[in-house]
């Protein structure tokens, strides 16, 4: 991806960012430009995660959306963001945490360069929203491990929730000094599709993933044998179950997300507390 040199943009206040938020702005025009032309906004619903000082806000606005919607949770941002939109009848400044909006928010396109701190917290909330596109800015770390590969370093629960929910695509990489102030890590610009398995996915599939990659180095056989007190299994009962899983012998880590699907379809959901 090509880029321009960074720059603060006109008219930003001038407010203290805070690193606690995760504040860090991205100031390169041209990277603002591609992300809100990603989002193939024109005529649609759209909300912005964490718009700040509204910089991509005004380039999605540039592609002609039925509708804009910026979830901002810093009062004074929010505040900035009515001052600065206040003649737009198409954008609505909403106050408030995004992990707090319904999961049925009447959104069909999402975008965001989201705080770094919340990141994974803002993937599971958007696995259980319902939405066409969305085109995020996220650590470059992170956008490793939503894409890896089955058997990788990087392949964990994380990368089957995201696989199992959405389709991802890799942008582009964009380096810590297009933002403002740096960040200590580079970023990536990924694009989430909906995956049609989420519709089927069992629900306690993030239970067994968590149950299998909390000892993603050993067979499914073991990694369920030793976490066995999610279901309340004794030992005896573990270990006859667990012998006979599908995949029983495969590693943990190299079982691709359908391959997950199946063997948590195989297996009972969560015992209650009051079993």
């Amino acid at each position: 991806m090509e880029s321009a040199t960074p720059r603060n943009p006109p008219n930003s206040p001038k407010f203290k960012l805070k690193k606690s938020r995760s504040q860090h702005f991205l100031a390169d025009a041209l990277v603002l430009k591609s992300e809100a032309r990603l989002l193939q906004a024109k005529g649609k619903a759209v909300l912005e995660i964490g718009a700040g000082d509204g910089r991509l806000s005004e380039q999605v606005l540039a592609q002609a959306p039925k509708k804009l919607t910026l979830v901002e949770y810093d009062s004074q941002w929010a505040e900035y963001l009515r001052e600065k939109f206040k003649a737009n009848g198409q954008v609505e400044i909403l106050h408030k945490d995004f992990l707090e909006l319904p999961d049925n928010f009447p959104a069909t396109h999402i975008i965001g360069n989201i705080p770094y701190q919340i990141t994974s917290d803002i993937i599971l909330k958007l696995g259980r929203m319902k939405f066409m596109r969305a085109v995020i800015c996220v650590q470059k770390e992170v956008a490793a491990r939503l894409m890896a590969e089955a058997g990788s370093s990087e392949y964990g629960r994380m990368s089957v929730f995201a696989q199992t929910r959405f389709h991802v695509e890799y942008f582009g990489s964009i380096p810590r000094t297009s933002f403002t102030p740096p960040p200590k890590v580079d970023s990536s610009i990924i694009i989430l599709t909906p995956n049609p398995m989420a519709k089927t996915l069992p629900a306690h599939l993030d239970v067994v993933t968590a149950a299998l990659f909390s000892h993603r180095l050993k067979n499914v056989s073991g990694s369920i044998f030793h976490s066995r007190h999610i279901w309340g299994w004794s030992k005896e009962e573990a270990r006859k179950i667990a012998q006979n899983l599908y995949m029983a012998d495969a590693r943990v880590f190299e079982l691709e997300p359908a391959q997950v699907v199946t063997l948590a379809k195989s297996l009972p959901a969560q015992k209650s507390k009051s079993d």
